[in-house]
């Protein structure tokens, strides 16, 4: 009997784990297709407003914005707009001397979303046509805005630009910035080769400026990214990645931030997760495969659990005489394979072969993230920025 329950858990996992190693191997392998979309030179110079949601972040929002105001676009054509909420005072002072717009966010529930909804409504519509979403930390090159204005001038409504990690100064960082560059292979740039839309990944993009300032007052809660691409497939907008536009995101030092950071990402995925999949009829019926295929992919356990889960399960093939552990070990093998192609060659360091031993470390700090998901839908979970590592990390 007991041999019994146990082949049927094995078969479930199994049947489940080989449907997502699937998903992530077809879209692995579809990253390494050669093709790329270039839009051409655009005559008409299109209106950005940039806004940098700023909590706390004196450290890194004068650098970030000094390099933004670097562009190679018309000055007139832009306007940065700072989110100042808990800075000191100098800092503000800082930005104003620099001409950069300040608003200040009205004091209650802190959340990105609630930030850039009262960006918004102080903006007027009359005066832009694209808004661009950064993070304080985030650093861009001069031509950030003049590729962004060829894409929409070519008719984009929403754009994910290539982010890439910025300091690799703790094992944490590396192993973070690895993580996503293999989300931009697989979410991103695979999609967009077979002609999905792309993942939205919270900084970086850009949309269309009235149709964000419709969605972002309807969300409430944390995970934006998410409830933005949730609106962006009802609304069948494809999301455009611009692999060649860099910009550069400081990542997680600590893995005790990392457990912080993807607490807030498990229970956000979960929420939107409910919300989508009680469309899964509609989207069937109507043909939004897009839609489909983001449920499926919300439907994932996060990366480091299935890396841990699957060669859990080929452990214990071993003492079970009636589960085959081929299975599993093709599994592990295949999964392993799809990660290892989506890492961009250069990431291939003597750094990341070292940083691979924290993975362990890591692993632990999503399961507490996990068991302590319900605390990232109500808590505002704030990640430093700027700060120097820690010798134990």
């Amino acid at each position: 009997m007991l041999i019994t329950i146990l082949w049927y858990i094995d078969f479930l996992f199994f049947f489940a784990f080989t449907l997502w190693v699937c998903y992530v191997a077809l879209f692995a392998f579809a990253s390494r297709i050669r093709r790329k979309i270039i839009f051409p030179d655009s005559v008409t110079s299109l209106r950005f407003a940039i806004l940098f949601p700023a909590y706390k972040e004196d450290n890194v929002i004068r650098e970030s914005v000094t390099r933004f105001k670097a562009q190679n676009y018309p000055i007139d054509k832009f306007e940065i707009v700072v989110i100042s909420d808990a800075m000191e005072d100098r800092t503000n002072d800082q930005l104003r001397a620099m001409g950069i717009s300040l608003i200040h966010p009205d004091e209650g529930q802190r959340s990105k979303a609630t930030a850039l909804t009262a960006a918004m409504s102080r903006l007027d519509t009359q005066l832009f046509d694209v808004v661009v979403v950064m993070d304080a930390d985030n650093i861009v090159f001069p031509d950030f805005l003049s590729k962004l204005n060829n894409a929409f001038a070519s008719g984009a409504k929403a754009i994910q630009t290539h982010r890439t990690a910025k300091n690799n100064t703790t094992a944490t960082a590396i192993l973070d910035g690895v993580s996503e560059e293999i989300n931009n292979s697989i979410f991103r740039l695979g999609h967009a080769r077979l002609g999905l839309p792309a993942a939205l990944i919270g900084s970086g993009m850009a949309f269309d400026f009235n149709w964000f300032k419709q969605r972002i007052a309807a969300i409430k809660s944390m995970g934006e990214d998410k409830f933005l691409e949730y609106f962006l497939l009802l609304d069948r907008i494809n999301t455009i990645y611009l692999e060649d536009v860099v910009i550069l995101d400081e990542k997680i030092q600590y893995s005790e931030d990392f457990s912080k950071q993807r607490r807030r990402w498990i229970a956000s995925q979960i929420d939107i997760f409910c919300l989508a999949i009680k469309q899964t009829r509609h989207a069937l019926v109507s043909g939004n495969w897009a839609l489909i295929d983001k449920i499926f992919q919300w439907s994932m356990p996060p990366r480091i659990i299935m890396l841990g889960i699957i060669p859990l399960f080929l452990l214990i093939s071993f003492f079970v005489v009636d589960i085959s552990s081929l299975k599993w070990l093709f599994l592990i093998t295949l999964y392993m394979i799809s990660l290892a192609l989506a890492i961009p060659k250069k990431l291939y360091t003597k750094q990341l072969l070292l940083a691979i031993f924290s993975l362990p470390r890591i692993f632990l700090a999503m399961v507490s993230s996990i068991i302590h998901f319900r605390s990232g839908r109500s808590t505002f979970i704030h990640t430093k920025h700027g700060t120097a590592p820690s010798k134990e990390d």
